[in-house]
């Protein structure tokens, strides 16, 4: 698989900002990666037929008010709100200005027969979101509590505006396991590479956590932090869409995932940022030989995967680990 993009393409990185009251004092604010991760490949997240199973599994046609925490463009909730009972409320709330300014757009295209008074959008901290108590039938996010330094906090904002018997969902990645999957490069190289490549994922990942700027591989926690919440139902399944790239790569979605590599390489940004991914790698334990090391192997990497694209011999069945996890508050 490319050495990003099933990652961020598959469970990327989620549109709320970590703002400066979450960050620990002294530490670099991180760019907000929504701008970044709000390309076309955004758009391959989801087969609607799996959202059509899951949308009867959370009996959404009985609720007709959500609310999108970290909405974004509102990507997730345009998906969702056609699910509900009609006539329907819709909050989203998100910290970046931008998103809050441009979403009521997208969804005025997306439903145009929707009485405006319907849809709000709300510039907000997730962890005090500006919505009032009990005041939805279900409370949602994606790739939210992945980016946050104290989830639980924000889950506890998330179910006071839920109504008492409402529905929380949370869809959250685990996103570790994009770096053991394996491709069609994969069984030639050697296993002291294969190796050093995951250490420095795992300690560019634990550099996060010490940063303050979350966990993404929060997924697997989330149905304990639920239980730990006292909540009831909690349902966990996995998303069935992976990120697979075959020749002739002619697909919309495989397109959208070689551009988007090349675009954030070409631009140094998004995965390729390598003052963040050096800081973050040391925060994390590693030092500047084993960072420099890894990083160059990781660059020849794409420069193989890219070749053997032009070359169309390259193939990857994408496969990663997206939970989307369910729960009623009580």
């Amino acid at each position: 698989m490319l050495l990003w993009t099933v990652a961020e393409f598959r469970c990327g990185p989620g549109p709320l900002r970590e703002t400066s009251a979450m960050q620990p004092p002294g530490e670099k604010q991180p760019r907000p990666h929504s701008a970044e991760m709000f390309g076309e490949q955004r758009d391959f997240w989801w087969n609607r037929d799996f959202l059509d199973l899951m949308a009867a599994r959370w009996r959404l046609h009985e609720a007709s008010s959500l609310a999108d925490i970290g909405c974004g463009l509102g990507h997730w909730s345009r998906l969702l709100y056609p699910y509900l009972r009609q006539p329907a409320r819709l909050a989203g709330v998100d910290s970046e200005p931008r998103w809050i300014a441009e979403a009521p757009q997208q969804f005025r295209r997306a439903f145009p027969q929707v009485a405006p008074e319907l849809i709000s959008f709300h510039q907000g901290d997730a962890a005090r979101i500006p919505l009032p108590d009990n005041s939805y039938d279900v409370v949602t996010c994606q790739t939210l509590l992945m980016h946050l330094p104290q989830p639980l906090e924000v889950l506890r904002e998330m179910l006071r505006i839920l109504r008492p018997g409402g529905l929380l969902i949370c869809v959250e990645p685990n996103n570790l396991w994009n770096y053991l999957a394996f491709a069609a490069l994969t069984e030639d190289e050697p296993v002291d590479v294969l190796v050093r490549r995951f250490e420095f994922w795992l300690r560019h990942h634990r550099g996060r956590i010490a940063a303050g700027q979350g966990n993404h591989s929060i997924g697997d926690l989330v149905p304990g932090y639920f239980a730990q919440l006292g909540l009831r139902e909690i349902a966990v399944h996995q998303a069935d869409r992976p990120a697979w790239l075959v020749p002739p790569y002619d697909a919309r979605a495989q397109k959208a995932l070689i551009e988007q590599e090349q675009q954030w390489k070409n631009s140094a940004t998004g995965p390729w940022d390598k003052e963040d991914l050096h800081r973050l790698v040391l925060l994390g334990g590693g030092n500047e030989d084993f960072f420099e090391t890894a990083f160059a192997e990781i660059v020849e990497k794409f420069r193989h995967e890219q070749e053997a694209i032009a070359a169309r011999t390259f193939h990857a069945a994408g496969g990663g680990i997206n939970y989307l996890v369910s729960a009623r508050k009580p």
